[in-house]
């Protein structure tokens, strides 16, 4: 699938989403164009020249009406992160698109990405020693990619503030690649922990890195 492509359907999943998330305020909204498309109905009837304006009334309150269905036809599964449960949000990070999806900054002691749909959902390493999990990470695939040693950090995921889960990634040959810990005896790595390096693969040296290391990405169940 094409960026373009992408680009379309994030925006009409996202115009799903809000249009369930207010579909109480919808339905009074319709309602009050039905009230109006009656008034001028009956104004209609008694001679005067409102059909275009029946017409639109008429349009608008249907469309207000049926667009909660449709929204829910077309993204039956999709639903506000604020409503999602801890592991649909897993499945969803794992879902969402590493570029698209996400805004990535960086500050003197952190690294930060927040969901663009919602800046409430994040994931947060932080650069000192306090977001350090292991200052020597040592492993086989590791000593193929640099004599530098390899530190990791603890990648926090929240929302509003709360801790949900953390993510373990190593940076690698100085910092140029952030790669995610995978079986050490398949050398497979979680989709999902997968996709959090790609969300701050800000070098795009992802992909290289992993090749080099022999990491791959474990398929997710029911995937072709």
């Amino acid at each position: 699938m094409g960026i373009d492509s992408i680009r379309k359907r994030n925006t009409a999943i996202k115009l799903a989403v809000w249009i369930k998330k207010n579909e109480h305020s919808l339905r009074e909204i319709a309602l009050i164009f039905f009230a109006l498309t009656l008034f001028m109905g009956v104004v209609w009837i008694t001679g005067k020249d409102v059909e275009p304006i029946v017409f639109t009334l008429g349009s608008i309150s249907s469309l207000l009406f049926t667009s909660p269905a449709i929204a829910r036809y077309a993204f039956p599964d999709r639903q506000p992160v604020r409503h999602m449960n801890y592991d649909e949000i897993l499945d969803f990070i794992t879902a969402s698109d590493a570029k698209l999806d996400w805004k990535w900054i960086k500050t003197n002691w952190a690294q930060e990405a927040f969901l663009k749909e919602d800046p409430r959902l994040r994931i947060r390493v932080r650069s000192d020693d306090v977001g350090i999990c292991d200052k020597d990470f040592n492993a086989p695939w590791v000593a193929t990619l640099s004599d530098l040693a390899a530190t990791s950090y603890w990648f926090d995921l929240s929302y509003d503030g709360a801790l949900i889960d953390r993510f373990t990634l190593v940076f690698v040959d100085g910092g140029k690649a952030e790669l995610p810990v995978p079986d050490p005896a398949t050398l497979e790595v979680a989709a999902l922990d997968h996709k959090v390096a790609q969300i701050f693969d800000d070098d795009n040296t992802l992909d290289d890195y992993m090749i080099r290391a022999g990491l791959t990405v474990k398929e997710l169940k029911g995937s072709e």
